[in-house]
């Protein structure tokens, strides 16, 4: 049979890193239900790819995604906003990359997710399960935030989770894994999630893969 009358794959996604790799990855096939789309038929080695870093997906996400037009429904492209060289906005990354997979063969049924500033933000929801995995408590992180001018008092989010995130994991003697964030993706709740990136993620899910 030929590849184009087999029948199209659900989903491919790339990401810009092995720690986006990982939270998708736990996302979409463990937590699908909460998500609130249908299962996915999808494989973590096959179906998921990392590109290694945020500049070769912003140049490359396009062209690298167009041999799997044919095999897929659906395309996910993510990637931070914050890198060495990246352009002014989130808006502008987007657009960029977007119209690489439209002219790739992806258009209207392809989608980026730039999580401004960067994945870390997804990080920082208020969920009982982050400082636990963190070995620490809310009192002591927004603390360390407020004293690193990583989180203003009056802010839901901190201004640069990253950083937050690395001040943390040497307070408490952690490391920074790709495990760490499955761990957060498995655990932490999803349906109360405001951060924008995240939203539009699941929006976009939901309308993909409707239950």
């Amino acid at each position: 049979m030929k590849a184009s009358e087999q029948e199209r794959r659900d989903l491919i996604v790339v990401t810009a890193d092995s720690q986006q790799e990982h939270t998708v990855v736990t996302l979409l096939i463990e937590r699908w239900q909460s998500l609130g789309i249908r299962q996915l038929v999808i494989d973590a080695d096959s179906d998921i790819y990392s590109l290694q870093n945020d500049p070769k997906t912003y140049h490359e996400a396009g062209r690298f995604l167009a041999t799997f037009a044919k095999q897929y429904n659906y395309a996910l492209v993510f990637i931070d906003a914050k890198w060495d060289g990246s352009p002014s906005s989130a808006d502008e990354i987007e657009r960029k990359i977007q119209e690489d997979l439209d002219r790739n063969g992806w258009k209207d049924r392809s989608a980026v997710i730039v999580l401004d500033p960067e994945l870390e933000i997804w990080v920082w929801s208020q969920s009982p399960h982050v400082p636990k995995l963190f070995g620490t408590d809310w009192k002591t992180i927004r603390a360390l935030g407020g004293r690193r001018h990583y989180w203003q008092a009056e802010a839901t989010k901190p201004s640069q989770p990253k950083a937050l995130l690395d001040a943390v994991l040497r307070q408490t003697g952690k490391r920074r894994s790709s495990a760490l964030f499955a761990q957060l993706a498995e655990k932490v709740g999803l349906k109360t999630c405001q951060e924008k990136s995240f939203c539009r993620f699941r929006d976009i899910l939901q309308r993909w893969f409707p239950v």
